[in-house]
C-alpha cells in the first residue's frame, strides 16, 4: 500500500475543492459553503501535497511548517478510500518528520466530528484548548507510547 505525495500546483485547485466539499459536507454545510471560483482565487498550493495511490489522486495533506511546530491544516482522504489505513500512514509520516526536526505537531478538529477526534487521540494527540466549534490538539509522544 504505497502512497505517493506530490507537491500541489494551481492546477489542483478543483481537485482539492471537490475533496473538501465531499469531506466536510456531512459535518458543516454552513462553515464550508465555498464557491468554486472563490476557492480557485484563494487556493495556495504552497503547503499542500496531493496524495496518490495507484496513479489516482485520493486526497491531500495541507501542513504548515512553523519555527517550532508543524500545523496540520487538513488530512483529507476521499470517502471511497477511507478506513484503509491511508490517514494513519500519512499521520505517521508527519509525526516522524516532526520528531526528526524536533518540532511539535498541532491541529484542529471540528467538535461534531468525533471519529476524527478519536483517530487523533489514538495517535497520541490530546486536546489543549477548545472553541465553540473546534478542539485544538497537540501531539505528545508519551501519549502515543501509552496508547499503543
Amino acid at each position: 500500500m504505497e502512497l505517493l505525495l506530490r507537491k500541489a500546483t494551481q492546477n489542483d485547485a478543483d481537485l482539492t475543492f471537490e475533496i473538501e466539499q465531499s469531506s466536510f459536507k456531512e459535518y458543516s454545510d454552513a462553515v464550508y459553503s465555498t464557491e468554486i471560483e472563490s476557492h480557485r482565487r484563494e487556493f495556495d498550493s504552497e503547503n499542500i501535497q496531493i496524495i496518490e495511490f495507484e496513479k489516482q489522486s485520493i486526497g491531500y495533506l495541507e501542513i504548515e511548517e512553523k519555527n517550532h511546530s508543524f500545523e496540520i491544516i487538513n488530512i483529507l482522504i476521499q470517502k471511497n478510500f477511507q478506513n484503509q489505513g491511508f490517514g494513519r500512514q500519512l499521520l505517521d509520516k508527519v509525526i516522524e518528520d516532526g520528531q526528526r526536526k524536533s518540532k511539535g505537531i498541532e491541529l484542529q478538529v471540528l467538535k461534531n466530528n468525533p471519529k476524527a477526534k478519536r483517530f487523533y487521540e489514538n495517535s497520541g494527540f490530546q486536546v489543549y484548548y477548545e472553541t465553540e466549534f473546534e478542539y485544538k490538539m497537540k501531539f505528545s509522544h508519551a501519549n502515543r507510547i501509552f496508547r499503543n
